[in-house]
């Protein structure tokens, strides 16, 4: 198995696939996990530098969130294709897919919302204090991104989906109160 050719059962080498090389097969793990990071990192660092401005002498963070979130769109250009090729091998109805559906709703807002945010601040991006209807954008933002990621999650380490190996088993049942220890 190399980066663009993998062996097949019966020993036969060929090329991966446009869809497994988005997924990641090459490297053995999903990659869609790996590209999530940089949008919600930075989506989160834009409303923390805007809260900055508001509450310290910090004049440079609204242009710096503008370009952090500019950022986030171009982290996105990662992290959507590859969510969206492992959502189309979903088995519609699945359990998976209704999270996933949930996941991928959320994280459109979100993107929409950070759209938004960026087109009302963009002529006044060098003020040395975000605008409130900023702060209170980034944070509707990032609140539907942490119930995006959390479905994300569900997918991940509740349902099992795209993990290499042994799947995660349902969670055991938590003893009656007073009975852990026996």
């Amino acid at each position: 198995m190399s980066l663009f050719y993998t062996e097949t059962p019966s020993g036969e080498r060929r090329r991966w696939t446009l869809k497994e090389f988005v997924q990641g097969r090459p490297i053995g793990h999903p990659s869609h996990v790996m590209f999530v990071h940089f949008p919600v990192a930075l989506y989160i660092g834009a409303l923390g530098l805007d809260i900055v401005s508001r509450i310290g002498h910090f004049p440079s963070a609204p242009l710096a969130a503008t370009w952090l979130i500019l950022g986030a769109f171009a982290g996105s250009l990662f992290a959507v294709p590859t969510g969206l090729v492992d959502w189309w091998g979903m088995k519609p109805g699945s359990r998976a897919r209704k999270v996933a559906n949930k996941h991928l709703l959320l994280q459109l807002t979100t993107a929409g919302i950070f759209v938004v945010n960026e087109i009302v601040r963009w002529s006044h991006r060098n003020d040395p204090r975000a605008h409130a209807l900023w702060i209170v954008l980034g944070a509707i933002g990032v609140i539907t991104l942490t119930l995006g990621q959390y479905f994300g999650g569900v997918l991940v380490y509740r349902i099992g989906f795209r993990v290499y190996g042994d799947r995660p088993t349902k969670p055991a049942k938590a003893p009656p109160v007073g009975e852990e220890d026996r």
